[in-house]
């Protein structure tokens, strides 16, 4: 876990956020359905944003559900 220490709040928040192990539904009516990791629907709804390459805030009128059993959550975005 060292490895946290040297990244930034930002950063670190990103990663608690990927690495839950609950998972959610988005589904938005443009933009499609995409599992994500899920601790609340804020953080399912910021974890779909960045799958899909825009600003949560965007995205507000998106679904969130329980995914289903045996779903699996599309990989963390790499951030450059």
């Amino acid at each position: 876990m060292e490895y946290r220490t040297r990244r930034s709040p930002a950063e670190r928040t990103r990663l608690e956020r990927w690495e839950v192990k609950t998972l959610a539904k988005v589904v938005h009516p443009t933009r499609g359905t995409v599992v994500v990791p899920h601790c609340s629907n804020l953080a399912a709804l910021m974890n779909a944003a960045e799958v899909w390459g825009c600003s949560w805030m965007e995205i507000r009128d998106a679904k969130v559900w329980a995914a289903d059993p045996g779903a699996v959550p599309v990989p963390m975005p790499h951030i450059i």
